[in-house]
């Protein structure tokens, strides 16, 4: 593995932030002359540190020799602002580019801003709008103008929020959708799916916003469950004297949920296994309200069970009902116009120019007092909503243009059977296949101004002239070979996603196969992003990727989870419900916040808010800010007591763990090596000292491990336990008797450690580990060094054992001293029993010191024990409680454990609570018996020794 050159000291004075009261610390001197703030201040540090990395960015090196790994930033909207979803994905990303980075790879972190088409017109039209002026008084050439004037001084507000962060991207790559480069991009795509015959133009159905008049992509559709009413109409048949089927002879029975598109009905529909209505097949029935008669056809795509089982066929404003009518070869008249108006010659005069749903209610009543109106119930629907405008999606038919996608699909399907892609987690490889095998024709044109402008031409008769593909930057109009002709340029754009598809190449250069970044970092190596878009974003990537590069556009999908609010429900603003990360920041702080969404993100799932992680987020900082205080406060007392050495004198070590207080120049040893120095030197090392080493080695290979497998909540929850527990809990409490001695093994073994520990939480955590690494006596930020790695030679298997069993001894020290209602801090006499208690006494100034107890050989009269890993623990009773009094209190506690049991199991054991309750609720109680039974079951075992 390519490493780094040797660790620099700094010049710099540190920041400070919040104090903790880790046990770890609690011995420090009151005198502070370590130089390093109390506490850790992320408002100070945290801005200090992402300036740093804005304005000297990560810049990778197309000519670098080191392996790539590539992230490219999922591009947010020029118009947004930055929300947990934002949060959690750059976070991610961030930590796995790092971590890479760290590890000898030349790893890009790209970053970009996607146009927005519909949003970004949407914003401009609406100032427009409030200067009593709209986009056609001033053309396209100056609404452009003007688009462009609020991107410069409006747009792109995000990219400070995600600056904030601290998120290690190439700032110098910097991309937008509607640069040139990629805007070029966009045009040979296009080009090259017409000469293919893919991309066509043609009359299908569409999702229209009658507001922003454009067609929409499911993308931009928020679907929302809304109550309605489905509507049981009588069509009568054309013979009378037909047997009935759902209704009474000589009709049959349909159910809509929308009645005002009745006059564009061109058929009924029902399947062709229902035998209720196979005698019907062929016969035709009256539209109610008009004169005109539509055949009932059968097929399989009606329901039998939904509604009464026949459906009134509307081709032109239904996706489903358009293939039937396609199947069947229908008529597609409409009846609603672009205005959302009642409009045809199929419309009755007393609905002609209604608003759709002022319709409804008319024709409804004209149904009801005509006789056809049988019945109406509430009902469910899930109605689309423009996510722009937020105006109920029409879908019409019209002439648009379309990309055949289904070869595209297909050619990624190949790509999944083959292995040239991974998704994470694997279950939605059956997601991404089921999409692409049922996929339809995509409608890539757009009714906009704001956006790549279709590069097509129509002449006077409508004949389509589309740039060559050998020569695609020219237009047509320029073209000499039609220089005969009058050509006008298609005025629509394309959809926001035919851009965004090309995001993984066109950022490196693409179509410039030959470019340096295309060479070196294509194809990308992971995607981060939301499953939500998998079908929208993601597919639509894949199939471009292999379209037009012939490979994969990255090697695996790491699919998070949407980020829900506390009761897990999807944030919005309409339910008030919304967190900013923003505030998040400023609660908690970066580092903390950034430990909550790497520590929520498992699997897949869906996140729901937790500020305790954010707390834990932001006490796992002071921990850490303490122990490195405590590591270079020690280090302080043995140079000032003089163990020390002169300055520039002494061997390797010496200098290494004086540096972090004096000597901040010249190239002290790496942390590894001073590990491996030590190490090679048992007499240096105590117990303490030798099981954090091994413990270490342990951890870095997992943490390492779960990096790589691309699971950042396991990663960090690994880290968490051995830097809060084994290292700042149990060994600074184990070291500090030879911390007080100064001892050079166990001060460098602290300070090696701590490093090794900033370097594997430096991804996620950049501005407390970048701070501390500082304070420890380095020049170069630590984002730059290398990252650890495993040694067999620093694993200990017997230290492991022996200190297992001091932990084991202090742990049933601790539960007798419970047992016994004595306060922590209380000093116990124990006794030890069993094979491993000459461990113990061998070690004992860490059992006695961590556990507040005295070894003492043997202990008169009764005695309470208790027992861990095959070690028995023995404390009196007399002389240090009551006995009878003693006993009657655990009777009583007793019975108050069996009372909570009881009551929480009660409420598991009802059907209704269990129904009805929240998860995280049921979850509780579920908690509750079992750590009850667990306390009972343990008491139960005290008493029985009596």
């Amino acid at each position: 593995m390519t490493d780094h050159t040797p660790e620099q000291p700094h010049d710099q004075t540190p920041d400070a932030p919040t104090a903790d009261t880790a046990s770890s610390t609690d011995t420090a001197a009151s005198a502070d002359t370590s130089g390093m703030p109390k506490s850790f201040d992320p408002a100070t540090a945290e801005p200090k540190w992402a300036d740093r990395w804005f304005r000297e960015p990560f810049r990778a090196d197309a000519s670098s020799s080191k392996p790539p790994f590539t992230i490219m930033i999922p591009p947010p909207n020029v118009t947004g602002n930055l929300h947990l979803g934002h949060a959690l994905d750059n976070t991610l990303i961030d930590t796995l580019i790092r971590f890479k980075r760290m590890a000898g790879f030349e790893a890009l972190y790209l970053p970009g801003m996607d146009h927005a088409g519909i949003s970004t017109q949407v914003v401009v039209e609406r100032q427009l709008k409030a200067e009593n002026i709209t986009r056609f008084d001033l053309g396209r050439e100056k609404f452009l103008e003007r688009v462009w004037a609020w991107k410069q001084e409006s747009g792109g507000q995000i990219f400070e929020q995600l600056r904030r962060l601290g998120v290690s991207a190439d700032w110098t790559r910097e991309r937008f959708t509607m640069d040139d480069l990629l805007s070029r991009a966009v045009r040979h795509q296009f080009v090259r799916l017409y000469s293919e015959g893919l991309a066509y133009r043609g009359e299908r159905i569409v999702n229209w916003d009658v507001a922003a008049q454009t067609t929409l992509s499911e993308l931009e559709i928020d679907r929302e469950e809304r109550k309605g009413q489905m509507t049981t109409l009588r069509y009568m048949l054309a013979d009378p004297a037909t047997p009935a089927s759902n209704g009474e002879a000589g009709e049959i029975l349909i159910a809509t949920v929308r009645p005002e598109t009745i006059f564009a009905d061109q058929a009924i529909a029902v399947h062709p296994d229902d035998e209720r209505f196979r005698h019907l097949v062929g016969l035709q029935a009256r539209i109610p309200l008009t004169k005109r008669l539509i055949p009932i056809i059968a097929d399989a795509a009606v329901e039998m069970g939904f509604g009464v089982g026949a459906l009134k066929i509307t081709p032109a404003h239904d996706p489903t009902d358009f293939e039937i009518g396609e199947r069947h070869g229908l008529a597609r008249p409409s009846v609603i116009d672009l205005n959302g108006n009642l409009t045809s010659d199929l419309v009755p005069d007393a609905f002609q120019g209604m608003e759709r749903f002022a319709a409804r209610k008319a024709v409804l009543k004209a149904l009801e007092e005509d006789g056809a109106l049988v019945e109406q119930k509430d009902h469910v629907t899930a109605i689309g909503l423009s996510e722009r405008t937020k105006v109920p999606v029409e879908p019409i038919v019209s002439t648009q243009w379309f990309v055949n996608v289904k070869p595209l699909a297909q050619r990624v399907l190949e790509g999944l059977d083959a292995g040239d892609m991974q998704l994470i987690p694997d279950r939605y490889t059956k997601v991404n296949r089921d999409w692409l095998e049922n996929i339809r024709d995509w409608n890539i044109s757009r009714q906009l101004w704001w956006g790549h402008q279709i590069p097509a031409w129509y002449d006077e008769d409508g004949n389509v002239y589309v740039p060559s593909p050998e020569n695609p930057d020219l237009d047509c109009d320029q073209d000499a070979r039609y220089a005969h002709l009058t050509l006008r340029r298609d005025p629509d754009v394309f959809d926001t996603w035919f851009s965004s598809n090309l995001w993984p190449f066109s950022t490196l250069g693409w179509p410039d196969l030959d470019a340096e970044d295309f060479q070196k970092f294509y194809p990308t190596q992971v995607l981060v992003t939301g499953y939500d878009i998998l079908f929208f974003w993601v597919a639509r990537m894949q199939m471009a990727a292999y379209g037009l590069t012939d490979q994969a556009p990255f090697g695996r999908i790491m699919l998070h989870g949407l980020y829900l609010d506390e009761k897990g429900q999807k944030m919005s603003k309409s339910k008030g419900n919304g967190i900013d990360p923003l505030a998040l920041f400023e609660t908690y702080g970066v580092d903390a916040s950034r430990f909550a969404f790497a520590f929520l993100s498992t699997g897949g799932q869906d996140i729901r808010h937790d500020p305790r992680r954010f707390e834990q987020g932001r006490n796992f900082a002071n921990k850490l800010w303490n122990a490195a205080r405590f590591a270079v406060l020690n280090i302080q007392k043995a140079d000032d007591a003089g163990l020390l050495g002169e300055s520039g004198s002494g061997d390797d070590l010496t200098r290494y763990v004086r540096h972090a207080v004096r000597e901040r120049t010249g190239d002290p040893i790496r942390s590894r090596d001073a590990l491996a120095q030590v190490r090679a030197q048992p007499d240096q090392l105590t117990l303490a000292d030798r099981w954090i080493i091994s413990r270490l080695d342990a951890v870095t290979r997992e943490v390492t491990a779960h990096l790589d497998a691309l699971d950042i909540g396991a990663a960090i929850r690994a880290l968490y336990s051995f830097t809060w527990d084994e290292f700042c809990d149990w060994y600074i409490e184990a070291a500090k008797p030879a911390l007080q001695e100064g001892r050079l093994g166990t001060l460098v073994t602290v300070k090696a450690v701590l490093e090794h520990i900033l370097k594997m939480l430096h991804p996620v955590m950049p501005f407390i580990t970048s701070e501390l690494y500082q304070n420890l006596g380095h020049r170069r930020q630590i984002a730059v060094h290398t990252w650890p790695e495993g040694d067999d030679t620093l694993h200990d298997e017997e230290a492991t054992r022996a200190f297992e069993t001091l932990r084991a001894a202090v742990s049933a020290a601790r539960s007798l001293k419970n047992e016994l209602g004595m306060a922590p801090q209380e000093r116990l006499n124990v006794a030890l029993d069993g094979e491993r208690a000459g461990v113990v006494l061998d070690n004992r100034t860490i059992v006695e010191g961590i556990a507040r107890v005295t070894l003492v050989d043997a202990l008169d009269g009764r005695t309470l024990s208790a027992v861990e890993a095959g070690l028995t623990v023995l404390a009196p009773l007399e002389g240090t409680v009551d006995i009878a009094d003693w006993l009657g209190k655990q009777k009583k506690r007793l019975a108050e454990l069996d009372k909570q049991i009881n009551q929480a199991q009660g409420k598991l054991n009802n059907a209704g609570f269990v129904a009805r309750a929240p998860q995280d609720v049921i979850d509780e109680e579920r908690r509750r018996v079992t750590d009850f039974t667990a306390q009972k079951e343990r008491l139960q075992a005290v008493l029985a020794q009596f």
